[in-house]
This record gives C-alpha cells, structure tokens and sequence, in this order.
C-alpha cells in the first residue's frame, strides 16, 4: 500500500470523524423527532421522515441521560448568539475552545451548543444547529444535572422547540 493511500485514509478518516456529530447528539435529536408534539400540520402524516416506521414512544419526555449514556454531572445548552456563560466557561476546557465557540456563534445564528461537564471539565460538547430545533428555553447558567435533564419537544410542522418538563412524581427519567 502506498503512503498516498495511508495518508489519504486517515485524512478522510479525521474529516469524516471531525463532521460527524457525536453518538449521543444524533440519539437526543432522534429523541426529539420522536417525541415530539405535532401542533399543526397541513397534512393528516407526520411532519417529519424519522418518524415513519418508528414505534410509538414511551412517554413525551426525552431523557437526556438516555441519549448521553456516559458518566456526567451536568448538561449545559448555549443558545444562538451565544456566548458562553461564566460559569460554564470556567470549567476546564480544551485549549482555545471557549474563545473559538464564542466567535463562531457570534457570527453564524445557526449554531447553539451543548456541553458535557464531569469533574469540572468539560468531557463532551458540539454544535446543534438551529435547524435541527430550538434549544433556547434550555439555556440557563447552572445547566441540568441528570436528574434535571428532561426535556419535552413540540413542532409546528417546519420547527422543533425543546423545553424543560415539568417533573413530577411518575417522573419516568430518574
């Protein structure tokens, strides 16, 4: 095999795996289409083809700690425009991330964040982009710890929207 060809495969191989959004981001926005409440559609279908072929849920919430099925302490989502707040922007991060996130939010509307913090380091993190849903009602500065991190989604049709639940005792999430 030629060096070309070894240095090819691991390039495609770092920008394949540098696009890819993470497991646990493509399982909560999976979450999210599914549990979705439709509140008008034009039509009598289903607004969205991930749900074509899918059983029906267990419940409308989407259990964050289901989709991020790793050790962590809590969830923080950073809205469109950003930035980071300062606290979750304190926590250790990789070298230059905060700075890199908070340029790049502040000049695409599209992106929001999601950040993973165990230990006080930030263990995981990407980019959800707005036209997957609306995270903004999740934005807050003490972010969710797993207990916390249940979510309800609604659609228009064309948008998702997730939102905190409202817990209660048959809270199926904890």
């Amino acid at each position: 095999m030629s060096a070309v060809a070894v240095v090819a495969g691991l390039a495609g191989w770092y920008v394949y795996d540098a696009m890819m959004a993470p497991g646990w981001m493509r399982d909560f926005g999976l979450d999210i289409s599914a549990r979705a409440k439709v509140l008008s559609v034009s039509s009598g279908e289903t607004a969205f083809s991930t749900m074509q072929g899918r059983e029906e849920p267990d419940s409308p919430y989407i259990c964050f700690s289901r989709s991020a099925d790793f050790d962590w302490d809590r969830v923080y989502f950073v809205a469109s425009g950003g930035p980071i707040p300062n606290g979750l922007a304190a926590l250790s991060w990789p070298e230059g991330t905060v700075q890199d996130i908070n340029m790049r939010m502040a000049n695409d509307p599209r992106y929001q964040v999601i950040a993973i913090e165990r230990d006080g380091s930030v263990v995981e993190h990407g980019y959800y982009f707005t036209i997957w849903a609306d995270l903004s009602e999740l934005a807050r500065a003490n972010g969710f710890s797993r207990s916390e991190a249940a979510f309800t989604a609604e659609s228009n049709g064309e948008t998702f929207t997730v939102k905190p639940a409202q817990i209660g005792e048959d809270f199926p999430c904890s």
